[in-house]
């Protein structure tokens, strides 16, 4: 069922078919007009409440959180993140280390680098299967005994892993 109105010339028609008088009231009324007030970045509005004047306010406070920011692009983070993992892995192993220079050979001692130590296994790795072999040879002859009556309560054995670079 569709309701017709029928309007008079000059009658302003309701916002709504349930508006009631109150409403229109409020459309046809004029905005109150204040003194001018400041606002937290220093201009003024004009006609404002004191609590637009809060939220304007608000508002600005919260703008720089909400910017967006240029991406860092500098290598900075990334030395910053290997310069960390060195200085835990010579807190985890640099007096291993400072045993291996010391006890290891000249010619050995250029071929592998120390990994780390999990469970009293000394980790060397190597760059090739030739340079695993050598260093293999040189613990069999004593080494390795030397490397663990040297740090009895870290090193158990030694172990060479062959990495690719």
């Amino acid at each position: 069922m569709t309701r017709r109105v029928k309007f008079i010339e000059g009658a302003s028609a309701p916002a709504h078919p349930k508006a009631n008088g109150k409403a229109n009231a409020k459309a046809n009324a004029k905005p109150e007009t204040t003194a001018d007030t400041p606002r937290a970045d220093g201009a003024t509005s004009v006609g404002a409440s004191p609590a637009a004047d809060r939220r304007l306010a608000w508002l600005d406070s919260m703008r720089p959180f909400r910017a967006r920011h240029e991406r860092d692009v500098s290598m900075e983070s990334a030395l910053q993140a290997i310069e960390r993992e060195l200085r835990n892995q010579r807190d985890t192993v640099g007096d291993v280390i400072d045993v291996w220079n010391r006890v290891a050979p000249p010619s050995v001692r250029d071929l592998a680098s120390v990994v780390g130590v999990s469970a009293g296994t000394l980790t060397l790795a190597v760059a090739s299967s030739g340079a695993a072999y050598e260093i293999g040879r040189v613990l069999r002859d004593g080494l390795e005994r030397q490397m663990v009556q040297q740090m009895p309560a870290r090193v158990k054995r030694i172990k060479v892993r062959v990495v690719s670079e």
